[in-house]
């Protein structure tokens, strides 16, 4: 038998990095996507950002982007 790498998973890590996502949200798999950076791109895609450190969701962007400067 022979083990494969799968890829990987890209999880939101929550609107202030202190709490996780509400949603339990992860970029969606595709197939063709086999490293961490196609698989970041694939998220951009459908709405993620990146903010340093952290991958946000669509729904986690739009708190993050509310939250008071501090």
């Amino acid at each position: 038998m022979t083990a494969h790498h799968l890829g990987y998973e890209i999880a939101c890590d929550g609107p202030t990095g202190q709490n996780d996502c509400p949603n339990s949200a992860a970029v969606r798999p595709r197939f063709v996507s086999r490293t961490a950076a196609q698989v970041r791109a694939d998220g951009r895609r459908d709405g993620w950002t990146r903010q340093p450190g952290r991958d946000l969701c669509p729904d986690c962007t739009t708190t993050h982007r509310k939250e008071p400067t501090r």
